[in-house]
């Protein structure tokens, strides 16, 4: 997670927009469990994520790879959140973007 004031500044809007539509759409639980595996995913494999996070890797091919690797295994609101972070060039903030949605989570359970 990066400690940059900036970055957690902009990573904030998209945990709490993400945050207010499960809570809406009653798939909080769905949607924190695949948040938590994610985030667990980070460590293990890191050259995806590292993928992912390159700015000379195509939008269309972080896209493709996303779906590839984990389309069957997360909830639709996940990998339709996930895929606007790619189209909005956010996903490389997605370890802080996860940091702070749990956040959220944990302060209201």
């Amino acid at each position: 997670m990066s400690k940059n004031p900036v970055a957690l500044k902009i990573a904030a809007p998209y945990a709490r927009a993400l945050f207010d539509f499960v809570k809406e759409t009653g798939t909080l639980f769905e949607v924190t469990s695949d948040i938590q595996n994610i985030q667990g995913l980070l460590f293990k494999a890191k050259e995806v994520f590292k993928c992912l996070q390159n700015p000379l890797v195509s939008n269309e091919a972080k896209q493709e790879i996303l779906i590839k690797v984990a389309s069957k295994k997360l909830n639709h609101e996940t990998l339709q959140f996930l895929t606007t972070l790619i189209r909005r060039n956010r996903i490389n903030l997605l370890s802080t973007i996860i940091f702070s949605y749990l956040e959220l989570v944990y302060k209201t359970a």
